[in-house]
């Protein structure tokens, strides 16, 4: 039975046809995992608690960052520091004063996802890592829980409900009928300068919501295997339907989940060596507002990308400021775009007489 104030905060919803005291108990009973409080995560967790899921347990590492405000609508500026799980905790419980959150400050691996996930009656993926999420559709399949998946990317969104193994149904569909194996590094693009819009990862992370909400509740169609795509631009929403791959084995065992963003430590700290003793000299490809955000300790020219799509006299002028025998560490913000521009130009610095490297991880492991 649902308590009063709880039955009171909520009897709009059960003005609704097909959705009545039941499917709001069950939504009140529900225990959901919710993977990271970012751009997905904070939407989805805003929209959950305040329609009456009773029980939220959310697992992110991370602290608020200035720059996460404008889309992690769960904080604002004074959470700046805070861990995320505890802000987020705090806002849901002034949502619902009675839903029960466990804020885990940790992220999910292989070692603890399978214990996490016992007892829980749907996952909600909103991570923004191949790695996390394959781990996380491999785990739900293994223990046959329900995945609600999520991905934004600069315009665009898409949107899953994923369930196979133990319990599912006997058709039942996981990530991997989609996408058998991760996708490398080189397949993405820079995951700290791609960009998303703000209000697409509300849009995405509320579409997310109604597919938990309509699953747990028992209203409307919850159909496994169906891809949504959202494209912000043209406010349009394409769907497919994933079909299970019967000659894919069901996901036994976790194996192991490579960053796309991973980075050569020892290189890096190598090229950060020679910077700081002033044997290299530093070119930042970034763009000016990227400047702003973040940067490495040391003098660096500026060579924005965008100049070189302009002007593409642009890096045979920067390159020839520098002498024969010059080491030029070239860094962006993950180390994508300045190994592409490494690939590119290595032939003009060649014949220039200096060398180009680029730094991995650029300034969002070093700096």
């Amino acid at each position: 039975m649902l308590p009063r104030d709880e039955l009171q905060r909520t009897a709009r919803q059960m003005n609704l046809p097909g959705f009545g005291p039941e499917q709001q108990e069950r939504l009140h009973d529900a225990r959901v995992l919710v993977i990271g409080a970012g751009g997905l995560g904070c939407p989805v967790m805003q929209t959950l608690a305040a329609t009456g899921v009773g029980h939220i347990t959310v697992f992110d590492d991370d602290t608020v960052d200035m720059t996460n405000i404008h889309r992690q609508i769960l904080f604002g500026a004074p959470d700046v520091g805070r861990p995320k799980v505890e802000a987020a905790a705090e806002r849901l419980r002034t949502l619902q004063p009675g839903i029960e959150v466990e804020a885990v400050r940790e992220r999910l691996t292989p070692d603890n996802i399978l214990r996490a996930l016992s007892g829980v009656d749907l996952l909600i993926d909103g991570s923004d890592t191949f790695a996390t999420k394959f781990l996380a559709a491999d785990a739900a399949e293994i223990t046959g829980t329900p995945l609600v998946w999520g991905s934004v990317l600069r315009y665009r969104g898409d949107v899953a409900l994923w369930w196979s193994g133990p319990g599912a149904p006997s058709d039942g569909v996981g990530l991997r009928d989609l996408y058998p194996a991760q996708p490398d590094a080189d397949s993405v693009p820079d995951c700290a300068t791609a960009g998303v819009l703000g209000v697409t990862t509300s849009v995405v992370g509320a579409l997310m919501a109604t597919e938990a909400v309509k699953f747990l509740a028992g209203v409307g169609e919850s159909k496994v295997g169906r891809l949504h795509i959202y494209d912000a631009l043209t406010t349009t929403i394409r769907a497919f339907t994933v079909a299970r791959d019967p000659a894919r084995p069901l996901t036994a065992a976790l194996g192991s989940y490579a960053d796309a963003c991973a980075v050569d430590s020892t290189q890096g700290q190598s090229l950060i060596d020679a910077l700081s003793a002033g044997t290299a000299h530093a070119l930042d490809i970034r763009e000016p507002h990227e400047r702003a955000i973040a940067d490495l300790p040391f003098p660096s020219a500026h060579l924005p990308l965008s100049e070189v799509e302009r002007d593409a006299a642009a890096v045979e002028r920067a390159l020839a400021g520098y002498a024969p025998g010059d080491e030029v560490v070239v860094y962006c913000a993950g180390g994508v775009r300045s190994g592409r521009f490494v690939d590119t130009h290595h032939a003009l610095a060649e014949q220039l007489g200096i060398s180009l490297v680029s730094l991995p991880g650029g300034v969002q492991r070093w700096g």
